[in-house]
């Protein structure tokens, strides 16, 4: 895991974003490679402190799998034929390889991400007056959801790793975007409205965003 340097042209500031695949540093595009040195020195600490609490890449835990905040131990049988979860144990084939764990342990995710958010949706329609277009389920690098102009709404699948207040906070936030689409005090308003613990989510992606992985096949 790496830092990466990307530059960007609408950019007008040096902002550091930590990824699942090391730290990304977004500058704008004429910065001068001289600067962009001198930044990287300057956070050197910061990015070794931040690049070692990245969880390793090398491998899956092949003993307990995460949900909402939880681990979960993970069973293997010859007598099982697919990946499901019982309430208290996650259970696959014993002959399955960590490829293809990673692949039934994302595909549950997002299907159980999908239904948790469309079973949320009429308490935000409720309470807002207005409804998602359209509901997907990703897989970004660096944005927890995102609400398009068309109002279709996109949640992380990683945040089902996370507690369910901090899913429900970014649920709330987008479904806020359907009413104001931008970050003005009209819409902060109207998100604290629907969710009232806005800070202590946002404190807890901040600092433990990072770790929300879902290990992609190689």
């Amino acid at each position: 895991m790496t830092v990466t340097v990307i530059r960007h042209k609408r950019r007008k500031r040096v902002a550091f974003f930590v990824t699942p695949d090391g730290i990304e540093l977004r500058i704008p595009a004429r910065l001068p490679n001289r600067v962009v040195e001198t930044i990287l020195t300057d956070h050197a600490d910061w990015i070794a402190e931040r690049l070692a609490a990245l969880p390793k890449r090398d491998a899956l835990p092949d003993d307990r799998l995460n949900l909402h905040g939880e681990t979960f131990p993970l069973v293997k049988r010859n007598t099982e034929t697919r990946f499901r979860f019982d309430g208290e144990n996650f259970h696959c084939p014993a002959a399955w390889d960590d490829s293809s764990l990673r692949k039934a342990y994302e595909a549950w995710l997002r299907e159980r991400a999908l239904t948790y958010v469309t079973e949320s949706a009429p308490y935000y329609e409720r309470l807002l007056g207005v409804k998602a277009s359209r509901i997907r389920i990703g897989h970004q690098k660096t944005r927890w959801g995102s609400c398009s102009s068309t109002g279709t709404i996109s949640i992380n699948v990683r945040l089902m790793l996370a507690p369910r207040e901090v899913m429900d906070y970014v649920i709330a936030h987008e479904w806020a975007h359907l009413v104001h689409f931008d970050h003005s005090k009209g819409f902060w308003s109207t998100l604290a409205s629907v969710y009232p613990d806005v800070a202590g989510a946002m404190a807890w992606l901040k600092q433990y965003g990072h770790t929300l992985q879902i290990k992609k096949p190689n």
